[in-house]
């Protein structure tokens, strides 16, 4: 098959693209702008083109898999429906490889990536290689694709639009339910009945692993993963929210048979992944940078609190970058953006990073900034070209960066020098 896929720099379909091409595929693609995952792709020998340029859609191609972020009025999708060439979308052409694995699907408002890494870890450590696709890039591989020799399958499955209905999984694994996606969902109402959905998708003979607090019903069997006491957990990552999601993995690992001991190794062996509280380095100054792709208020305030674990309020002095994503989240969550950053020592708000929303003048960083100032915190804005600038010009040994949100603002940081 010829496979062409629109906006293939998406974190998801970039690793479908480079499924296809394992699998004996021939892919090519594009995307808006060149990104480090492009340049992953392009060594991968995945052919990829920058723009909506139409020739680049040519009658012999197989199928189009495209991401939902794309607009109808996108110049290949439309040339791609005039040429007759079957057109899915990443969701759709995901949940068409879910039906031939044993698929454990991890979904959740926060923390998908990391117990997606997770349980590949634990399986891989029992001699199980399960085929995983993830929304980042593994620690230690690069990538966020893995080509498995089992029947398994892990994917990380995301609630937005709905998107994981179309997948057809075994197992599934809730990390929790919270308000997000406001654009797209009414309220947290309609965020659970979309989950609710999802799992009634379990088979009988498949298990759905959750919190107490999360309240599914299942055709399946369902498990409490708060049994697994959480001090028998040792991490190599940071925070209490990471002891949380390793519960998960661990209560469907022992209901699958597989040895606790190693189960728990894999877990200790895994080191994150790409911006995912990822250590970046250390300035010529001294100080620590880390990374992270959170973009709701509590995703911020479990990242700062694991940060907080190891480097004490009152002895280290946290610096945070915040770049807001989406003018409708920055909006409808605004007093609880503030409330957590009023916390941090100081704060630089860059511009809200759009993406796919259209300008909206009635909410701006510097409502936010404002916001902090007002709660006693100590905030200013900041563009994201004077990010590296700024991390350089603090001296203080005994100080934290922390760049934080789901923008483009972490291109930045490899502009900074460490030693």
């Amino acid at each position: 098959m010829r496979i062409f896929c629109i906006g293939i720099g998406g974190i998801g379909l970039s690793a479908l693209a480079c499924y296809y091409k394992h699998e004996g595929h021939e892919v090519t693609g594009s995307d808006k702008a060149d990104s480090p995952l492009i340049a992953m792709l392009r060594k991968e020998g995945i052919s990829v083109s920058i723009g909506e340029e139409k020739d680049v859609i040519t009658d012999d191609i197989t199928m189009v898999v495209y991401t939902i972020a794309i607009a109808d009025s996108n110049s290949q999708f439309i040339r791609a429906k005039e040429l007759g060439i079957i057109c899915k979308t990443y969701p759709e052409a995901l949940g068409e490889i879910t039906k031939e694995k044993k698929t454990i699907a991890i979904c959740g408002t926060h923390g998908k990536t990391t117990t997606t890494a997770m349980m590949y870890y634990a399986l891989k450590a029992c001699g199980i290689n399960p085929t995983v696709i993830i929304g980042s890039l593994l620690s230690g591989t690069g990538t966020n694709f893995i080509a498995g020799d089992s029947d398994y399958m892990v994917v990380e499955a995301c609630e937005y639009k709905r998107s994981f209905l179309n997948l057809h999984p075994t197992h599934v694994l809730v990390t929790n339910i919270d308000e997000d996606h406001l654009d797209y969902y009414k309220d947290i109402h309609d965020i659970h009945d979309a989950f609710q959905s999802f799992a009634h998708n379990v088979p009988l003979d498949g298990y759905l692993v959750t919190h107490t607090n999360v309240s599914l019903e299942t055709n399946g069997k369902k498990l409490d993963a708060d049994c697994v006491d959480k001090k028998d957990i040792e991490l190599s990552v940071l925070g209490e929210h990471n002891k949380t999601n390793a519960q998960l993995v661990i209560a469907l690992c022992q209901e699958l048979g597989l040895p606790d001991k190693k189960v728990r190794d894999g877990l200790k062996a895994f080191k994150g992944t790409w911006r995912r509280l990822e250590y970046k380095g250390t300035t010529n100054h001294g100080v620590k940078v880390f990374d992270d792709y959170g973009h709701h208020p509590k995703e911020l305030e479990a990242t700062i609190s694991a940060l907080r674990t190891q480097y004490k309020k009152g002895e280290y002095t946290l610096h945070v970058f915040f770049q807001p994503h989406l003018y409708s989240r920055t909006k409808m969550f605004l007093s609880d953006f503030a409330k957590v950053l009023a916390d941090v020592d100081m704060v630089y708000v860059m511009p809200i990073y759009a993406s796919r929303e259209k300008e909206d003048v009635t909410i701006s960083s510097n409502m936010l900034v404002q916001e902090i100032q007002n709660l006693g915190g100590h905030a200013e804005l900041c563009v994201k070209e004077e990010m590296s600038h700024t991390i350089e010009s603090i001296t203080d040994q005994k100080s934290i960066v922390l760049n934080i949100g789901a923008g483009d603002a972490y291109l930045e940081l490899d502009k900074v020098s460490y030693v």
